[in-house]
């Protein structure tokens, strides 16, 4: 490769730009590895279940399972004590344990005692209290109550057998339970220990949140620390100790080393993968790697562009980027691929070339699906979204305003054939056997392509196998918190939550007797607030009638007298038999209330939790209509469910807003109802394929894969996009820059393979899903490309080909010229026929010029006056000049064989073959400065043959008011850097006669802002 081919300062300057910006990118940004921070909080259950998440205590709390080989509660309460120390000792944990709450269980336990006439609702009497009013009864009660205090603290024993010896309290204080950070555990000296006695539960809350990195990292290497001391600490007394930490500590540490890997994996493996199919499919390999700048460049400006207008961004996006490299390197190496040809190429021309195939609708329908994402109420799509559709842009932008002057001229490369083309040609020629192919695959996955869904949060928050086998120990020792229901409620005051809670606790009452709640713990079971005080008084009136009060105290005194109690040893419990109404409402103390599980919000509201059991005709959205009113609640389930539905539904309708945009897109590109259904028809096919493949492998359709379908059709579009387009613009499907076309499609998708199908090696599980998904999706769009597009549209344009008929109209055969060309010319031509008087003048400004044979037209554009001579005259040729090359294609393609359009700009004009009958200068004059009009008038005399015509219709300036159509043509000229020459009549008619044309005649035209000129050379035309 030629130094002089690339500007190197330029190719230095971008890539330590690129090195910048990547690096301000991430140094800018925060990387967020917390998943909860990616849920949308638009629905109300969501909404509800992040605000617990946000404020629950246990949301940053540490469970440690402390297990050992034997039943010694001693020893694992031993081992406990001294894991709460180093605890303590560390530094990293707020709090430890729950020595503090517990220590208030005695004193509560006698406040209940002390107020036993306040905390039992009629119901309750009946149904609790009654059965232990029988003899036999306290009989038992008081022999178990002796025998207890023979072995326990006596005095505090006695204290409780005088206030309660029937042990009211203890249905009371059993629904404490439900406060425990485990149900299925016992108490041992103030620790939790397994129903088995070899586990023993601690409880902590962290320092710093354990979903930050760097604390997850710490509390990772406390724990390990931790375990290994602890086993040597007990091993002399053969006890083997095992420690397992459990907390969100656990999955952000995984999550974070598992994307990191993948993250890795992904850009080490795609760079290489890429590297190396650019340097098999390029005919210089340099040329080739080169493709990757631009996908670089546009990530990194994206990282920083991304960075000016967010403070994070998620793994999960990062770890996309790999395949975002090989999806945008897809521009990069068509843009390449129409540079490095045998002939020497500029690198303008080349972006020209791409664009007009295809680039932009195929840069507009990805960046389109990617902003449709952006729109996701789900931040970590809307993420993805936002930076993807940033990255696409900056490297379009790049290839298209920065290569090509990296890439000035690229001299002549090594004319051969390289493998990927004869692959792109083989794939692309299989004709009917591959349509048939393709279509019989599509007839038997049809009926495997029901969509099934999976929608799981926790999927998305991959963990390792370890982890993972710690959770379900956790959960069979300690059982499954999952099952319960949360409800957080808050109040200004205890007063104010006291009432509430009263008012809550009569509806809970109301749900269990009804079966929606099994079980709660309210307190107000404890701490009755004054209207529920009276109540439960007055049911504690009504339940102790006169004969009951006799009956109990009689049987207590006697049963008592016979163990050796004297008769007033329950007076304190008689008083409250005989004088309920004496009791004051018990308050609710600030003291209690991290053990009611109450805490103080950050506005320093009071912050309530409430944790309840589902009965069996508990219905979750019921649930959460009574009950939301007043708070908000946390189904974990019912969490899953609406979460699901939520982003099903939200993708869903991304999904055909999507499918509608490259629709409308396609069509409008096209303007041609058949050609829209041809490119959409790789689409249709891979979408069959793809949901039939995820059924047969047994992969149901999971979040990401959501999300990707809504890419596909972005992305897998541009494949059929820049094929039919192609064919289009070279006018069938075996020119030869229709073969460099869709080699560059097959290029494209084999890079976008190596980026996605890294990702299927992936451990994390979104990451692995995007993978397989985009693969199956991106793979079958390109076999229908390659397989159903060829017939289909060699189907259509030898349908097309077919010769106008021979009654058709002018018009009709000045459309059918343009029928195969591109939406735009074809509707200029189009239009112009239709509002242009020109056509209608033009015959009689021909007239009187015999047959007419050869006609030049310099300015002609796409051709349209060209293919009027050609129709009007049916033995001329026409001689076309113009200065676009994209219009002297078009207007090449009209006039067909008849034709010969070149580039050129007057007055400098190419050799053009003369004499010519007529020349034609139509609306072009006004480009021209005087020394440039009068060089090209000399240039037509030249060209004319004796007698010939030159034909002018020029713009002027007319006074009084212009027309919209007279300023938007001076505007275009402006805005193309131009100065527009408009001239007065009687100054064009002298420099035509300057040149030495006669019989000069000037007339107006239909349009008041234009004027037509001729004149003739003298001579007599030849016969």
């Amino acid at each position: 490769m030629k130094s002089a081919s690339i500007n190197y300062p330029l190719l230095l300057i971008v890539s330590a730009a690129t090195a910048l910006f990547a690096y301000l990118g991430i140094a800018r940004l925060h990387i967020d590895t917390d998943i909860v921070a990616t849920l949308p909080a638009h629905e109300r259950v969501i909404a509800d279940a992040l605000a617990i998440f946000r404020n629950h205590p246990i949301h940053d709390q540490v469970a440690v399972d402390v297990a050992i080989d034997r039943v010694a509660p001693e020893m694992l309460v031993a081992c406990g004590e001294r894991l709460e120390e180093r605890m303590r000792a560390s530094g990293l944990f707020a709090e430890v344990g729950k020595n503090d709450a517990g220590a208030l269980v005695p004193e509560l336990a006698h406040r209940v005692a002390e107020t036993l006439p306040l905390l039992f609702s009629r119901e309750e009497l009946e149904q609790t209290l009654a059965p232990r009013l029988q003899d036999d009864a306290i009989r038992q009660r008081l022999q178990a109550a002796m025998e207890a205090m023979s072995g326990l603290d006596g005095i505090g024993q006695a204290a409780f057998l005088r206030l309660d010896p029937l042990g009211f309290k203890d249905p009371v204080l059993a629904k404490l339970i439900h406060l425990a950070p485990s149900q299925q555990a016992t108490l041992f000296k103030g620790h939790l220990l397994s129903r088995d006695g070899r586990h023993l539960l601690v409880v902590a809350r962290p320092a710093t949140a354990g979903t930050d990195g760097e604390a997850a990292r710490k509390l990772a290497a406390f724990f390990a620390e931790a375990g290994r001391d602890l086993s040597q600490t007990f091993a002399a007394s053969g006890i083997r100790v095992t420690l397992t930490p459990a907390g969100a500590f656990r999955a952000a540490l995984d999550n974070e080393a598992i994307i990191t890997h993948d993250v890795q994996l992904a850009l080490g493996l795609t760079t290489a993968g890429i590297a190396l199919l650019l340097l098999i499919a390029f005919p210089r390999p340099l040329v080739g790697l080169l493709s990757l700048l631009p996908a670089l460049a546009g990530t990194a400006t994206a990282l920083f562009l991304y960075s000016l207008f967010h403070d994070s961004i998620s793994i999960m996006v990062l770890g996309f980027a790999g395949a975002l490299i090989s999806i945008m390197d897809d521009h990069s190496i068509t843009y390449l691929l129409f540079l490095d040809r045998p002939h020497a190429t500029r690198g303008t021309d080349a972006a020209r070339e791409v664009q007009a195939i295809g680039g932009n609708m195929a840069l507009l329908t990805t960046v389109g699906a990617f902003l449709a994402i952006s729109l996701s109420d789900f931040p970590v799509f809307r993420e993805l979204g936002q930076y993807t559709a940033l990255g696409f842009i900056c490297t379009y932008l790049f290839i298209h305003l920065i290569f090509p002057r990296i890439f000035p001229v690229m001299p002549a490369g090594r004319d051969r054939v390289l493998p990927l083309h004869r692959l792109a040609d083989r794939l692309f020629n299989t004709g009917r056997t591959g349509a048939v192919a393709a279509l019989a695959l599509a007839l038997v996955l049809v009926f495997f392509a029901k969509p099934e869904f999976r929608i799981s949060l926790s999927e998305m928050n991959t963990v390792s196998e370890q982890t993972q086998a710690d959770d379900r120990m956790f959960t069979e020792v300690w059982g499954n918190a999952a099952a319960k229901v949360h409800l957080m409620t808050t109040a200004a005051s205890m007063a104010e939550l006291q009432a509430q809670n009263d008012r809550l606790l009569a509806r809970m009452e109301q749900d269990m007797r009804a079966g929606t709640v099994q079980s709660v713990f309210l307190p107000s079971m404890l701490f009755p607030g004054p209207e529920r005080c009276r109540d439960n008084a007055a049911a504690w009136r009504s339940f102790w009638t006169p004969e009951r009060v006799r009956q109990v105290k009689t049987a207590l005194v006697r049963e008592g007298t016979a163990l050796g109690l004297t008769a007033d040893a329950f007076a304190p419990f008689f008083a409250q038999l005989d004088s309920p109404d004496r009791q004051a409402p018990p308050v609710l103390e600030s003291r209690y209330g991290r053990l009611m599980g109450i805490t103080t919000g950050p506005a320093g509201q009071l912050i309530q939790f409430t944790l309840l059991t589902p009965g069996q005709a508990y219905d979750a959205a019921a649930f959460l209509e009574t009950y939301g009113r007043d708070g908000k609640v946390f189904d974990a389930n019912f969490f899953s469910d609406r979460l699901g539905a939520t982003l099903f539904a939200t993708f869903a309708t991304l999904l055909a807003v999507i499918a509608a945009m490259v629709s409308i897109l396609v069509f409008v590109q096209f303007l041609n109802w058949r050609l829209t259904l041809i490119t959409l028809t790789p689409l249709v096919f891979a979408l069959i394929c793809t949901l039939g493949t995820l059924k047969l492998i047994g992969r149901p359709l999971d979040i990401p894969a959501l999300m990707l379908a809504v890419v596909i059709l972005g992305m897998g579009d541009d494949f059929a996009i820049f094929t039919v387009r192609g064919c289009q613009w070279y006018g069938t499907v075996d020119h030869p820059g229709h073969v460099l076309a869709r080699s560059a499609v097959l290029m494209a998708a084999a890079s976008t393979f190596i980026g996605f199908g890294v990702l299927c090696f992936a451990q994390h599980s979104t990451l692995k899903s995007i993978g397989i998904t985009s693969l199956l999706g991106i793979g079958y769009s390109l076999l229908g490309t390659f397989l159903l597009l060829p017939p289909l549209l060699r189907a259509f344009f030898d349908q097309e080909n077919r010769p106008v008929a021979s009654n058709a109209s002018l018009e009709q055969r000045m459309r059918h010229r343009y029928r195969l060309l591109e939406a735009y010319p074809r509707m200029f031509a189009r239009f112009k026929f239709k509002l242009d008087p020109l056509f209608r003048e033009l015959p009689h400004r021909l007239a009187g010029c015999g047959e007419i044979r050869t006609v030049i037209d310099i300015g002609c554009g796409y051709g349209v006056p060209a293919c009027w001579c050609l129709e009007r005259y049916p033995i001329a040729k026409v001689i076309g000049v113009d200065p676009d090359p994209d219009r002297v294609r078009v207007a090449a393609r009209a006039t067909g064989d008849r034709g010969t359009m070149l580039v050129g700009a007057a007055p400098e004009l190419p050799e053009l073959p003369g004499p010519a009958d007529v020349v034609l200068l139509l609306d072009m004059s006004h480009y021209l400065d005087d020394r440039q009009l009068i060089a090209t008038c000399a240039r037509c005399m030249a060209l004319l043959a004796p007698g010939g015509l030159l034909l002018l219709r020029f713009v002027t300036r007319p006074q009084g008011s212009l027309s919209a159509a007279w300023y938007l043509e001076d505007w275009r000229v402006r805005l193309g850097g131009r100065h527009p020459w408009y001239r007065r009549p009687e100054d064009l008619q002298r420099m035509l006669a300057e040149a030495g044309l006669v019989e000069l005649k000037l007339q107006a035209a239909i349009n008041r802002e234009l004027f037509w000129l001729s004149g003739r050379k003298p001579g007599a035309p030849a016969v």
